[in-house]
Formats: C-alpha cells, sequence, structure tokens
C-alpha cells in the first residue's frame, strides 16, 4: 500500500495556464511531472504504483473557499483519490464552509499561509482552526520556506511552535518535513510534540542530511509520505523509499502509508 499524502491538481479549464504559471513565477526553476488534471495524477499514480492520494487544494483569496467545494463536488470521482478543503481565515463564511465541507465528506483543509498572506498564529486564523477542529478536521499546513516567497516569515517554525502548543493534541500536519534545511530548529521547536510532518517536494535533500535524518528517527511514528506532486516526480519517491537502505521495512511501511491512516479514513 502507498499512500501520497501531498498531491495538486487544478480544474481542467485552468490546469495548463496554472502550471505554466507557476514555472514561470520560479524563473524555470521548476517541472511538473504531470499536466496539472486529475487524469494526468491517476496515470502518474498508475505509474509509480501508489494506490491512493490525498489532494490538497488552498483558498488564495476570500470567497474561494466555497468555488472549490463546488468544484469537489463537481469532479469526476474515482476510490483512489480523497480531497482536502481549504477556506481563507479573512473569509466571513468560514463557518458555513467548514460545515458544508464537513458534511460533505471531506476529512481535511490545506493552509498555504505565505500563498494566503496571513501568519499561521493569527488571531483570524486560530478562529478557523476552532472551527474545523469542531468536524475532528485534519489541518494541513505549508511548513517553512518558499522559495517562490523567501521573503516571508507566515509559516515559519517558530510560529508553528506556537499553534503547536496552543492546539495540541490536534490533527495538525507540516508539509516539507516541517522546514525545509531548518531540520535542527524543526526538531527542537516541533519534535515529539505530536506534529505530522510529510516528507513532499524534500525527500531527495532530506535523504542526504544527517540532522534531517535524526529528525526523522526521533519521529518516525509522525512522518507520512507526500510528492507534492505535480512538482516532484511519484514514481522517483516511490522508489527513493523502496530501495532506501537506512529504512527498515517497518520505517518503510510506516512512511508509505501506516501514519497517515492515523489521521484519515480510507
Amino acid at each position: 500500500m502507498i499512500i501520497d499524502a501531498h498531491t495538486h491538481i487544478f480544474p481542467e479549464w485552468v490546469a495548463e495556464k496554472a502550471i505554466s504559471t507557476v514555472i514561470a513565477n520560479m524563473k524555470g526553476r521548476l517541472k511538473a511531472f504531470t499536466d496539472g488534471t486529475l487524469g494526468g495524477l491517476l496515470a502518474s499514480m498508475d505509474n509509480a504504483g501508489v494506490d491512493l492520494s490525498i489532494i490538497l487544494p488552498v483558498a488564495t483569496t476570500p470567497g474561494q473557499g466555497d468555488g472549490i467545494l463546488q468544484w469537489i463536488k463537481a469532479s469526476p470521482s474515482s476510490p483512489r483519490i480523497i480531497y482536502f478543503g481549504s477556506v481563507h481565515p479573512e473569509d466571513p463564511g468560514y463557518r458555513d464552509q467548514i460545515r458544508g465541507m464537513a458534511e460533505f465528506g471531506l476529512q481535511g483543509l490545506k493552509f498555504h499561509p505565505a500563498y494566503q498572506n496571513f501568519p499561521v498564529n493569527s488571531k483570524e486564523a486560530c478562529a478557523v482552526y476552532e472551527e474545523a477542529l469542531k468536524y475532528d478536521m485534519v489541518m494541513y499546513f505549508h511548513a517553512g520556506y518558499d522559495p517562490s516567497m523567501p521573503g516571508c516569515d507566515y509559516a515559519s517554525v517558530k510560529r508553528y511552535a506556537v499553534l503547536a502548543k496552543d492546539f495540541h493534541g490536534s490533527k495538525m500536519v507540516l508539509a516539507h518535513g516541517g522546514g525545509y534545511r531548518e531540520w535542527n530548529r524543526v526538531l527542537d521547536l516541533l519534535g515529539n510534540k505530536g506534529c505530522y510532518f510529510d516528507v513532499a517536494f524534500v525527500l531527495g535533500s532530506m535523504r542526504r542530511d544527517k540532522e534531517a535524518l535524526e529528525l526523522y528517527r526521533q519521529n518516525e511514528d509522525y512522518f507520512i509520505f507526500g510528492t507534492d506532486s505535480p512538482w516532484r516526480d511519484q514514481k522517483r519517491y516511490v522508489e527513493l523509499i523502496r530501495d532506501s537502505d537506512t529504512l527498515t521495512p517497518e520505517q518503510k511501511e510506516k512512511l508509505l502509508y501506516k501514519n497517515v491512516q492515523k489521521l484519515v479514513k480510507f
């Protein structure tokens, strides 16, 4: 069993433009491994041997939460796909949006503080998290440095340390290992705090870094597999785990599917 907990797709009618815009914003330092559509993701999963993927949309402006839910409702269903929702903390209708998403069966919400332009531990954002917790939803966060927004600290490790304390016991996932290339800080401030971490986009660098490996060693029950598809190749990431000579068979199983099953019903 392989579950990719961190993937992205776009509506068919904007996928090509969305992919090209992101690549342009990164000045060509990024490439896409799918065409950004649901069909492209499913084909990638087939090629990589991935059984299930979680799709993580982001409401970049107030009001997009409703549109995201309508898009999910209108999208073709697949037993291999689980959608999370997203709301913007500045949206006055976030309570209704979260309730609607929970009633439709969505199990979590994705937040990207830098793209959404809010400090992750702001008062307004915390009110949204409190509402999500009423429905036992997973809160899935972009965490740490984003190369497309290098001066933004809205998703800093320090801010997440405050959040982890205030929302201890909640189902919280911090993407990109909690903070790209800040492994010691993540271990010091967030290690053994009950936060989950994914390896999306950063697996290649983490596996060669002693500090990252120590973060994993001390928190192996809280690391989950994710790729950030289309921005990373699912097949390559699966191979990195399967061919690893530093992970035991039990650790591979935890990373590839067992740990995420503690958060999401499949």
